[in-house]
């Protein structure tokens, strides 16, 4: 559910949940004004009938037909901001348009992972466009953090590829890690790949660390679980004694 303009509920470009938007633009921004107002002076005394209760009320309804014959000289036309409330980040559009965070086509990271290398995946995300070489290089650390969580050191990435190369890994998912590996490495050092010419290639490292995730914790996770579900406590001893032999 992508981000569009007037929308209630849409994917937030920035913690990529789906979740329901509050929006402020010159429409409604008088009377979100107004609302304020009268609960600050008026909704907690509303019992209250008095001398100054009844100036406050004379005061309040000059103010909210003032606000709307001028509000319109501080929020520019076409200008509106929806706020998440799930993140309570905002994004900012114009004419219809959104202009912040500039939106991608991305998918969201791989629930499997780690809160934090989530974090870094949406992180790099909302950069991309303006910079597809820092975008990269948070998916090169994302890609470290990754290697920890599967048990690796995650101290050296090459060296951790290496451990897993020898423990029977498939070629794909090595050819997967060299690439964000390696394109990470030209993010941070100078190399033969210009990200900044090349942003669909930062792009494309998304789907690869998605990838990875899904190939060395998903699928583990899922088939641990069919086993622990489907095969009697049992039998996974007997096989246990099998395997020791």
């Amino acid at each position: 559910m992508k981000p569009e303009y007037g929308h209630e509920k849409f994917q937030c470009p920035h913690c990529q949940t789906v979740a329901t938007q509050r929006w402020f633009g010159v429409g409604n921004a008088s009377k979100i004004a107004n609302d304020i107002l009268h609960h600050i002076y008026m909704d907690y005394r509303t019992n209250i009938q008095d001398f100054y209760q009844t100036n406050l009320k004379s005061f309040l309804t000059n103010v909210e037909q003032d606000f709307k014959r001028n509000f319109t000289s501080f929020v520019p036309s076409g200008f509106s901001v929806a706020t998440c409330s799930s993140c309570e980040n905002f994004s900012v559009w114009v004419d219809k348009e959104i202009t912040y965070p500039k939106s991608t086509s991305l998918p969201p990271p791989n629930s499997d992972l780690d809160d934090d290398i989530q974090e870094l995946y949406v992180e790099a995300s909302n950069i991309l466009i303006e910079s597809p070489k820092g975008a990269t290089a948070l998916l090169r650390l994302a890609l470290q953090k990754l290697l920890k969580q599967v048990g690796k050191n995650g101290k050296n990435i090459n060296a951790d590829i290496k451990e897993l190369v020898a423990e029977g890994l498939s070629p794909k998912i090595q050819q997967a890690l060299d690439l964000l590996r390696v394109i990470g490495n030209n993010a941070v050092h100078p190399g033969q790949i210009n990200l900044e010419d090349n942003a669909e290639i930062a792009h494309k490292l998304f789907g690869i660390l998605n990838f990875i995730a899904e190939e060395l914790i998903t699928k583990p996770k899922e088939l641990e679980g069919l086993y622990a579900d489907l095969i009697p406590e049992t039998t996974q001893e007997h096989i246990k004694e099998r395997d020791k032999a």
